[in-house]
């Protein structure tokens, strides 16, 4: 059987040391799917401060646009014990 390459974006998963803790964050909420605002408002931070935290994320690991983003934050989340954000990722809730 022939197996299809791995995505591009899988290697990105071994760089998210390079992520700020805020930054970190973020690309755990992409996860859930939300628009920038509602990401905003769960951190109590500005649509613009969630764009730019974006632009940081997209730039560091490589991702060609969010979809991207989103499926690897995705399945760093389920990569981990219990698959679920930590306390700390929804502290805003």
């Amino acid at each position: 059987m022939i197996s299809a390459p791995e995505p591009g974006w899988v290697n990105a998963l071994g760089f998210l040391d390079r992520l700020t803790p805020r930054e970190l964050e973020v690309f755990l909420l992409l996860a859930d799917g939300g628009s920038n605002q509602e990401i905003a408002d769960r951190l109590i931070v500005s649509e613009r401060t969630v764009r730019a935290h974006l632009a940081q994320i997209m730039s560091k690991l490589q991702f060609a646009n969010r979809l991207q983003a989103c499926m690897a934050s995705y399945t760093h989340r389920l990569s981990r014990p219990g698959g679920e954000p930590t306390k700390h990722e929804y502290r805003h809730q």
